[in-house]
């Protein structure tokens, strides 16, 4: 009894020990400064090529690091930390590590710099990154000249090196690859000149052949065009993306990030933009392949009614530009004949040779008289880009003819007593023998009967308005204005049917809160809100027309429509009563 008492007491003294044991170990670890390295997966590293930092610690560090100054020359992709304790010859060792996926953003040679871990610092170490694999590599031996096709790699060309200000330049970049991505994407082109505009035109994807290798192309086609004239570089676009990725073969494969992290650049480009010819007016300057100037009128004008009005609708069409870069026209004033211009429609389309504006103007006119009308010329000053000349785009001379009387169509006050007789002598002595002379004492007074029978109607008419209750004058207020729909509402139901990718819907509901976000109830196209939107917001615009009114049938995704949407709601919140507002398209 008395021997398992004393064993007994003996593992438990051994117990305590190793616990002190494991203690002290710990409190030292934390006294005592923590060692930190760092390590690169591998050195030198290509400039398309992600690569691995690796930090470690041995023991707690102070605080959690800080890597901001890496942001300098590399960009963190992804970033993860693990802790591991073991016993090593009795002595316990707490291992930290942090791990971070990192891809540089140019060549050369670069120091990765010191970290801190609150009072606790890393080293510094350098690195080198060399240029990344072109369309052709050549073989380590160099034998031949032969060389080692790329597996994916980005170019890019411009339709010419040299243009005019504000006149198209088309730009094409295109992915080529022979492997699978997962989580690609490319970014949005820019330019040294921060008030260009840069329309995409067209996205494409199809197969070509390169040295007798099969591609999968991805292709993009942009219009860009430049406010100044000068030197203009037009950036690398990257992409970013996984290469050689697999399918997820079960539940936990779709978890995991398959593949490795890729970075492409294209090369930059420069262009030459030339200034507009010092001969040619400012406001005068339009450059472009061609433009066409086309009339509609909405009736005869060779049978017009006095009084009544006919519309008149002149199209601007100009290939190589777009449509808010198109001028207004100035229409002379004419005796007799009111002009109501009509706020312009612009549109802008895409196609095979670049973009196409549109510039639609309505004009309601109304003749007061019966006559003939001369409508000037209507003409229109451009530059031809193709052969570097000034052209006149025209309407010829215009004439309108209008039948019907001034009295017919424009209604005359009351007539009193002592003017009948006058206009009656005015028309014998005009038409004597077609109408016979009469006086005012053979005609019976019948008018002043008239007269006392409507002044009667009318203040049985007011006494009966008045005596009316008040809840019918509301119920009349309320059915002549109902309220219109809350920027709130407009905005869900926008939401809600891009959410549910219905294309149609969403039309409507993007038209009803144009209307309500930037107080115009004249928009009823999505072409109208290119005047009002970003250009990043009118992209997506256009693409949900182009599939609406496509004669194929496509699918529609909302989710990029979503994202910019909500972005422009920002926008217009600040400006409700937004108007459109465009940058000079030529600095001087």
């Amino acid at each position: 009894m008395v021997n398992n008492y004393n064993t007994h007491q003996t593992k438990h003294r051994q117990f305590i020990v190793y616990c002190l044991l494991i203690l002290g170990a710990l409190v030292s670890t934390a006294v005592t400064a923590a060692n930190i390295t760092v390590s690169t997966s591998r050195n030198p590293v290509s400039l398309d090529d992600s690569f691995h930092l690796i930090y470690e610690a041995n023991s707690s560090v102070d605080e959690d690091p800080d890597f901001s100054p890496i942001y300098k020359d590399f960009e963190i992709l992804s970033s993860s930390q693990s802790t591991n304790m073991r016993s090593v010859n009795g002595s316990w060792d707490l291992k930290k590590t942090w791990n971070l996926t990192v891809i540089a953003k140019n060549i050369g040679q670069f120091t990765i710099p010191a970290i801190k871990f609150g009072n606790d610092t890393s080293p510094a170490i350098r690195i080198k990154i060399v240029n990344s694999t072109s369309p052709g590599t050549p073989l380590n031996n160099g034998a031949n000249g032969a060389t080692i096709p790329a597996k994916i790699f980005l170019e890019s060309s411009v339709d010419k090196t040299s243009g005019w200000v504000q006149a198209q330049f088309i730009y094409t970049v295109r992915l080529l690859r022979t492997v699978t991505i997962a989580g690609a994407s490319i970014s949005e082109l820019t330019t040294s000149d921060p008030d260009a505009l840069i329309q995409m035109i067209s996205e494409d994807n199809y197969q070509t052949t390169r040295k007798g290798i099969r591609y999968e192309v991805f292709e993009r086609r942009y219009a860009i065009f430049p406010q100044k004239s000068g030197a203009l570089k037009i950036n690398p676009v990257i992409f970013d993306g996984r290469v050689n990725a697999t399918q997820p073969r079960s539940l936990f494969d779709q978890f995991r990030m398959s593949g490795q992290q890729k970075r492409l650049r294209s090369k930059a480009i420069d262009v030459n933009v030339k200034p507009a010819p010092t001969t040619i007016n400012l406001q005068d300057w339009l450059p472009a392949k061609e433009v066409r100037l086309v009339e509609e009128w909405s009736d005869d004008i060779l049978n017009l009614k006095a009084g009544e009005p006919v519309t008149r609708t002149i199209m601007i069409a100009a290939d190589g530009l777009t449509g808010v870069q198109l001028p207004d026209l100035q229409f002379d004033d004419i005796n007799d004949l009111k002009q109501y211009p009509d706020k312009a429609i612009i549109e802008d389309k895409p196609g095979s040779s670049g973009m196409t504006g549109y510039k639609q103007i309505k004009v309601a006119l109304i003749p007061a008289k019966a006559g003939s009308y001369i409508l000037p010329k209507v003409e229109l000053q451009w530059w031809n880009t193709r052969t570097n000349k000034t052209e006149i785009a025209s309407l010829p001379e215009t004439t309108l003819i209008v039948s019907g009387s001034v009295a017919t169509y424009i209604p005359t006050p009351p007539v009193q007593p002592e003017n009948t007789t006058l206009a009656t002598e005015q028309l014998s002595t005009s038409d004597e023998e077609s109408i016979p002379t009469s006086t005012g004492d053979n005609n019976p007074p019948y008018w002043k009967w008239l007269a006392l029978f409507f002044a009667a109607t009318w203040l049985i008419t007011l006494v009966l308005y008045f005596r009316k209750p008040a809840t019918v004058k509301t119920q009349s207020h309320t059915k002549i204005t109902p309220p219109s729909p809350s920027i709130k509402t407009a905005a869900s139901n926008v939401e809600k049917f891009a959410k549910k990718n219905d294309a149609s819907n969403t039309k409507t509901a993007l038209i009803e809160w144009a209307v309500v976000a930037y107080g115009d109830n004249k928009i009823t196209n999505l072409s109208q809100l290119s005047e009002y939107c970003s250009p990043q917001f009118n992209r997506l615009i256009r693409q949900l027309n182009e599939t609406l009114y496509s004669t194929e049938r496509k699918s529609w995704d909302g989710k990029a429509l979503l994202l910019a949407f909500k972005e422009e709601q920002t926008f217009s919140n600040k400006n409700n009563q937004a108007q459109s507002s465009l940058k000079p398209l030529y600095n001087n």
